[in-house]
């Protein structure tokens, strides 16, 4: 299968947004105009169409066809070792061919490397010229001998950890380390300037530090972590002498709340390679992880410390209250904006390069709202001048304030899992958390999905996969990643964007008063659930849950035992089923084998590792059974619901089920429930 490099980022793009983008944006991907778009996309539907799938234009584009036929298309572009590079990648590796070279190198060499004609080298030269200006590097044509690149080490290393890092994401950095090849090809030569097993045992090491600081940071800013050190030891182990100014490692020796981190990392590093560390990199590691930016929320303490940073923060809201006549007063728009510009202020003032992909499509979208912002930011910051890579960055912040603030309906979601009464009220939660707009959430199992539309709600998610005839749901983990979260919110922007959808009653306007009958009938529905409560000791998982399943079937609490466990075995299959970050796994299902609900503790005298709901591998040392009935009412699915987010509610009821005994579990599932019933008696069926 033949493709170009736009074609196949143009496949990629499109696999990757299920939903489809326009014309525009796809053009802007791909860094080309919106004719070349549109002839490009002749080529792609051909090869869609040899892949059984084919393209829709209007109102987005978009891939459609079946789950499996996409899958494959993926696996063809991973599999396809071609070497068609963008402009953009070829210039990335022209820069990291001349930082690496010791001498020059003559254009015919380069022109070999990349595979160009020596005409193209020689333009692509200026491109890489004015990048490495940023860093204060030189590109120098010496006659007979070739180009070379002259700069100070500091710049020289800040350059290649740089061009490293811009297309090491987290998905290839994720295939050097684990895997033994890489799918993105650009990716994969980049990162023969480095020993992929020195980049295995730094991440290890790490790892095994468990520094609190280190667990913090942004994957991005751990992965330019993780290449700074392995660009370092390699250059110790060549016997090259590190250097730095002594002044600024005088100046860096006083980051007291950086340091003591540094010098413990470099220890650690030490004893994995047995190399001696010098101080001037535990200088570099300083100013490396002084610059980095963390995903944790800032605490009271870090706006304290930070006196003058929050008061020119606070400075440039007001500033731009005034010049937009919007209000940015929620706390949590200053914390983001502090927590994002600590680092950023240290960069700028120590002259390293940031970075910012989208700066050309930011000043395109939102050029008034960049020119304010570049205004008032430069009033506030001064003598600091950020660069437009950071003002772009600002505009975001605000941008998205903004966005969010703009007149819109009500938000309702459908939110599927595979059984009603697990994970698709723990996404609920989460969405609670993340999207406040979100005002309905009407959940449903794959059984029962026939009853909706998906089309009358705005948001339709499914822990599960699905192809839904109607329309296609988002997939996602009941925990909602990052990216997770970014494609949901891109979604409700779309809708936005769209004319309102055709609202219809949700299930809490269809809710008739609660009668007493009701009451009774949720209050002993609700007391069977809390009798079939029970504890047990077992040594691993599949047989544990199969001598407990066997016991439950003579005690009459379901039928046919292998069904149930059949039933149980292909929701694993579905996807994880451990909580990350809780130490237990929750194994639930709905079946008509099953008579009566039962909630289950199940503690492992072993621990063990299974696949988390994140799709990453979690110790446990416990499981958590909910088994419940194929026709419970809308209500009775409430309640077993409710009792499976109570395991993430909080850090303190996490811990209980985790660690407590039975009786502890059984007083809160009590209290709980208790509360559950009077907001039921006082609100109806919508408790999320």
């Amino acid at each position: 299968m033949f493709l170009t490099a736009r074609e196949r980022i143009l496949i990629k793009t499109l696999l990757d947004h299920e939903l489809g983008l326009s014309i525009k944006e796809l053009a802007d991907i791909a860094s080309v105009s919106l004719r070349t778009v549109q002839r490009d996309l002749k080529d792609v539907e051909n090869t869609l169409r040899t892949n059984e799938l084919t393209l829709q234009r209007k109102p987005h584009v978009r891939i459609l066809g079946k789950l499996d036929a996409k899958q494959k298309l993926a696996n063809k572009l991973a599999d396809n070792k071609q070497e068609h590079l963008t402009a953009e990648e070829r210039v990335s590796l022209l820069i990291a061919t001349l930082l690496d070279a010791k001498e020059p190198v003559k254009l015919y060499a380069l022109a070999k490397e990349l595979d160009v004609a020596v005409a193209t080298v020689s333009s692509d030269l200026y491109k890489a010229s004015e990048w490495l200006e940023h860093f204060g590097i030189d590109l120098v044509r010496k006659r007979g001998f070739g180009v070379e690149a002259i700069g100070t080490e500091t710049s020289i290393r800040r350059a290649m950890s740089a061009v490293l890092s811009e297309h090491l994401t987290e998905e290839t950095f994720y295939h050097a380390v684990f895997s033994e090849e890489l799918q993105q090809e650009v990716a994969n030569r980049l990162l023969h300037f480095v020993d992929l097993g020195t980049i295995r045992n730094v991440q290890k090491t790490l790892t095994q530090l468990h520094a609190e600081a280190l667990e913090r940071l942004t994957d991005q800013s751990y992965i330019a972590l993780v290449v700074h050190i392995t660009l370092a030891i390699e250059r110790i182990r060549q016997g090259e002498k590190i250097q730095m100014d002594a002044t600024q490692l005088e100046v860096l020796q006083r980051e007291k709340d950086v340091l003591p981190l540094a010098q413990s990392l470099a220890k650690a590093l030490e004893k994995t390679f047995h190399i001696h560390i010098p101080k001037e990199e535990v200088g570099y590691l300083v100013m490396h992880l002084r610059g980095t930016r963390t995903s944790q929320p800032i605490e009271e303490t870090f706006i304290k410390g930070n006196p003058e940073l929050s008061y020119r923060v606070k400075a440039l809201i007001r500033e731009m209250e005034e010049a937009l006549r919007i209000s940015f007063s929620d706390p949590s728009f200053f914390q983001g904006l502090l927590a994002h510009l600590r680092p950023t202020i240290y960069r700028v003032e120590q002259h390293m390069k940031i970075h910012n992909p989208l700066l050309d499509k930011i000043k395109a979208d939102y050029g008034p709202l960049f020119n304010v912002t570049k205004e008032k930011a430069g009033k506030v910051f001064s003598p600091i001048e950020l660069p437009d890579e950071e003002i772009g960055f600002l505009t975001l912040h605000f941008g998205a304030v903004i966005t969010r603030n703009r007149n819109r309906g009500p938000i309702r979601a459908l939110v599927v899992c595979s059984s009603g009464i697990g994970s698709a009220r723990m996404l609920s939660s989460r969405i609670r958390d993340v999207f406040p707009e979100v005002q309905s959430i009407t959940l449903a199992s794959l059984l029962d999905l026939n009853q909706y539309d998906p089309h009358s709600f705005d948001l339709f998610l499914s822990t599960v996969r699905i192809n839904e005839r109607k329309r296609q749901a988002i997939h996602v983990s009941p925990v909602l990643t990052d990216n997770e979260v970014k494609m949901i919110r891109t979604s409700l922007d779309r809708q936005h964007e769209q004319p309102p959808m055709v609202t219809v009653p949700s299930v809490r306007e269809l809710q008739t008063p609660v009668t007493m009958k009701d009451i009774t009938t949720m209050s002993l529905f609700m007391e069977q659930v809390l009798d079939s409560v029970f504890h047990c000791q077992i040594d691993i998982i599949e047989g544990g849950l199969d001598n407990v399943i066997k016991d439950l079937e003579k005690k009459e609490k379901l039928k046919r035992h292998d069904e149930v466990l059949k039933a149980l075995r292909e929701r694993e299959e579905l996807g994880g089923l451990a909580i990350p970050n809780a130490g237990m796994a929750l194994y639930h299902t709905r079946t008509e084998d099953i008579v009566a609900p039962v909630f289950g503790i199940l503690t492992l005298n072993r621990s063990t590792s299974v696949l988390s709901m994140a799709g990453e591998k979690e110790d446990i040392a416990r499981v958590i059974l909910m088994l419940a009935p194929l026709d419970l009412t809308e209500q009775q699915l409430a309640y077993m619901s409710y009792l499976s987010i109570l395991l993430i509610e909080s850090e303190e009821q996490t811990k209980i089920f985790k660690e407590e005994t039975i009786s502890s579990i059984q007083s809160l599932l009590e209290e709980k429930s208790k509360s559950f019933l009077i907001r039921y008696i006082n609100e109806g069926v919508d408790t999320l």
